[in-house]
Formats: structure tokens, sequence, C-alpha cells
């Protein structure tokens, strides 16, 4: 029985692409091994969204590579094979036997898979519902890399969410370049909120969360559908980049800010404590001082549950590559630093607004203090806090349970609780 070490790097949607490639080589009788001295085979399933990614990548590869002895094979799958090229990564690492691009699962089996090992926890899982973007955002490389935007057929996706429910998953997190745009490529109307529904159908208890939402493609529809159904979380993971025009503009992105601002108060108006999130790239060219002022304001005006931030990085063959004027690599830096200053004191703020009111948590396990932690309604896993619960001996709480807690104390990112 071949034995197989992997590692998987970047994104959720790239981990399901790697879990689906488990499951199959899994019934191919792979053996799947905790450490690369064990196996036949080291496997690498890379990112390569900005050149941070494009480095872990190769760090990863060198690495493994210096380590393999004569037996063992190197695979290097993803989207750094996809946007490099198999002849070019040859040359530059002669260590690698075998170079595959995306959904790698495909060199082995006709069909999508819809079944996975899950890598990251037993009680929460990404679905992807779509992959490639059709949008061309001038420093994105996800099109090259991806492709055109692909929805997948509702039914795979329904028997996909099934399986996932019947292994004991009480989460469901909706993933894609940008879900919003889910069907269009159909030509159809509303096809997300139609999925979801289908989804919220499914006979288990279990939530959905949604992540990537495009700001053009949000409604009034929608977001009365999404907060009136129960078995979605309040959570609107909403990228905007930048606040301001001239930048957005560049970016090639909706630079409509009095229409982003009524989708932020229409969140609110219906559900004030709804989880909103953003992302945003400091250093663009051309931001320069007062650009990056407003920038803040605007971060400052909203008050956004949680923000990550990102310095621009002049990736290869976009159209922002060649834009000017350059910021520095320490002024973009520097910003990030402002960024995250600013929204530390946001997110303290928003969080303590929610001591007292009752949640929901999904318990993920019990941390070295002994202490059961999951994630609320409002924290996605792995981008925002946790919340740890402070325990009542009179309960009987396990991993894998959905309990409801009232929030006690608050910090910057967590939330601590008691059940109720």
């Amino acid at each position: 029985m071949p034995k197989i070490y992997p590692i998987s790097l970047g994104c959720p949607k790239n981990k399901v692409d790697f879990e689906k490639l488990l499951y199959v080589l899994y019934k191919k009788n792979y053996d799947i091994v905790l450490s690369p001295e064990q196996a036949d085979i080291l496997w690498i399933n890379t990112c390569a969204f900005i050149r941070p990614a494009v480095e872990e990548a190769i760090s990863y590869i060198l690495e493994l590579g210096e380590q393999k002895n004569n037996g063992q094979k190197l695979i290097v799958s993803g989207c750094l094979v996809s946007r490099y090229g198999e002849k070019t990564l040859k040359s530059l690492l002669p260590e690698v036997d075998n170079f595959l691009g995306i959904e790698p699962y495909k060199n082995f089996t006709p069909k999508e898979p819809l079944d996975r090992i899950l890598t990251e926890s037993s009680f929460y899982a990404y679905l992807k519902i779509s992959d490639g973007c059709n949008y061309r955002c001038s420093y994105c490389v996800i099109p090259k890399i991806r492709g055109f935007l692909r929805s997948r057929p509702k039914e795979e996706i329904l028997q996909e969410a099934k399986k996932l429910l019947e292994k004991g998953v009480k989460e469901l997190i909706l993933v894609g370049q940008d879900i919003t745009s889910f069907g269009k490529d159909r030509k159809e109307k509303y096809a997300l909120l139609k999925l979801i529904e289908k989804i919220s159908s499914l006979p288990y208890f279990f939530r959905i969360r949604l992540l990537y939402l495009y700001p053009a493609n949000i409604d009034e529809t929608f977001i009365k559908e999404i907060l009136s159904n129960s078995k979605v979380v309040p959570y609107f993971d909403i990228p905007i980049q930048h606040a301001h025009p001239k930048i957005l503009k560049k970016m090639n992105r909706p630079s409509n800010l009095d229409g982003f601002k009524k989708i932020i108060e229409n969140i609110r108006k219906l559900n004030p404590f709804s989880a909103i999130r953003t992302t945003i790239i400091v250093g663009f060219p051309g931001e320069g001082e007062k650009e990056f002022l407003y920038l803040c304001e605007f971060i400052k005006e909203i008050e956004f549950d949680y923000l990550g931030v990102f310095i621009f990085y002049p990736e290869e063959s976009t159209y922002a590559e060649k834009l000017k004027p350059k910021v520095s690599y320490k002024e973009k830096i520097n910003r990030k630093r402002e960024i995250i200053k600013i929204q530390k004191e946001i997110s303290r703020k928003r969080l303590n607004q929610r001591i007292g009111l009752e949640e929901e948590v999904l318990i993920l396990g019990v941390d070295l203090k002994d202490r059961l932690f999951g994630i609320a309604k409002i924290q996605a896993p792995e981008i925002d806090g946790i919340t740890y619960l402070i325990k009542n001996k009179k309960e009987d709480v396990f991993p894998g349970d959905i309990v409801k807690v009232k929030i006690k104390k608050a910090s910057i990112y967590d939330l601590w609780a008691e059940i109720i």
C-alpha cells in the first residue's frame, strides 16, 4: 500500500480540492501518513495568489526536496503549477518528480468526488459551490489561475452537503471566488438564494455560513433572504479592498460608496448584531497620504466587526503591476500597521457591545487550559476570534454540540460565555 504525506497550502477552496484528492487516493488504497519519513510520496498542494504565497510554496518544496530519499517521489499540485506552468517550474525545481494543476483529483477520476477526508475539523467544512471568476480586478491573478466562473450543478452540491452532514458536520461554509455570482454563467437569477434554500431544507441540525460576497451583487432582497433564514448565520464577508473612488477605479472594483453604505445600513437595520467582515489592500499605486487618510476615515465610519489588511504586491502579468506612482515597501508596512491599530479599537468596541447577549456556539474542542472553545455565529473559523466557555459542571457538553450561551466578557478578538 503506497504511503502519502500530504501538505495543503492556501485558501479554503484549495483545501477542498485537496481533501477530495485525499479521498480519491484513500479509495485507491493509498495510506495517509503524518510524517515525511514514513511516506513513499510527498505531496504539496500549493497556493500562488500573492507573492508571499508563492514564496511559502517554494520554501516547502525546497525543504521536502532536500529531505526526500532516493525512493521517495515529490509531487506538486495546485495554483503554483497553474500560474507558472509545468515547463517553467521543471527547470526551476528539478527535485520535483511530477507537477499537476488545480483540482488534482481530476488526474485520478473523471467525476467530481462528492466525499472528502476532512483535514481541519470534523464539525465544520467548506463547501465549494463554484470556481473561477469573471471579474477583472487589476491586481488579481485568480482568473489566470482558475479561469472563468464555473458554477457547480445544484444537485451535485446538495449531494456533497448531505454527505458532509451525515459525517457530523454542523456548519457548512459556502465558498467560491465570489459566491454571489453563482449561477450567472447559466443565466440564472438569484441562484445562490435558491441553492441556500435547498441546502437549508436538508433534514439535519446544522448552520450555513457564506464567504466572499462581491459588493456589487448584494441587494435588499439578498439581505432580507439571508437574515430571515434561521439556518444561515448573520455574517457578511464583503471584501471592498479600498474606499477612495480613485483607487477603486484603478483596482477595477465597484466604486459606489453610497451603495456600499446602503448595504451596511440595511444589514444593521434588520439585525444590528450581524457581523460584517471586509478586506483591505494598502499601498496600491497612486495611494498617497490623502487617499490613505480617506480609507482610514471610512473604516472608522463603517465600523466593520472584522477586517483583514494586506499590502499590495505588483503581481506579474496583472494590469496593476505597471501602474504608478509606486508606494515604498516601508510605507506599505506602516500603513498596514495603522489600519490594524484602528481596527483593533473598533473590534474591541463591537465585541464589547455584545456582552449580555445570547449567542449560539459550535463547540470545537478543549484547549490546553481545559476550557471548551468554539465559534459563535459571528465568528468564521480560522480568520476571526473564538469563544471560550465558562464551563457549567451541570451541563454535559461535547465537541460538535451547538449550545446557547450568554456572552460575559470580550477582548479585541475573543469572547467568553456561560452556557444558558
